[in-house]
């Protein structure tokens, strides 16, 4: 019986190249990366994107407002830019003192701009809130309330 280990590896080698967006590699490296975001408010985040399209944010304000992390999907604008969506739950209460139900759903849309060696972002975003009983937060049209928009800033986290 012949070792098909080899084979095995340049095709599991080949399939990942093309599970790779096309986006993530004419952004020069800035993604996959962590951030760590400072937002015009003076809240801190960090911002994390995947080779995959996907972006996960943790905030500093989640204890203090009663929310989650964020999750969500990313893709690439013009140049240095990625346009990104993500959503996360707000709660009466603590979600770990039991804050079940969700009293809304979180949108925060973002415009992010990588520096050209991928050091620093910055950007804008806009945050609605949804009702869960009523609004569809992967519908912007349903929003009955207002929008809020700031502004941020960040470096990438790096090991050294």
């Amino acid at each position: 019986m012949r070792n098909r280990t080899p084979s095995f590896f340049l095709l599991a080698t080949s399939l990942f190249a093309f599970a790779v967006p096309a986006g993530a590699a004419a952004i020069g490296g800035c993604i996959p990366g962590v951030y760590l975001v400072r937002e015009g408010s003076g809240t801190q985040s960090l911002w994390s994107f995947s080779t995959g399209g996907t972006i996960h944010s943790t905030s500093s304000a989640q204890g203090a407002l009663h929310f989650g992390d964020g999750y969500g999907a990313w893709k690439q604008g013009r140049g240095q830019q990625v346009r990104s969506t993500f959503v996360d739950f707000s709660y009466n209460s603590s979600p770990i003192d039991g804050g079940f139900p969700p009293t809304s759903v979180a949108r925060v849309d973002a415009v992010s701009t990588f520096s050209e060696r991928c050091a620093e972002i910055h950007g804008t975003f806009e945050l609605r809130f949804f009702d869960p009983a009523s609004e569809d937060p992967l519908d912007p049209a349903t929003d009955a309330g207002g929008t809020i928009t700031d502004t941020f800033t960040g470096r990438r986290v790096s090991a050294e």
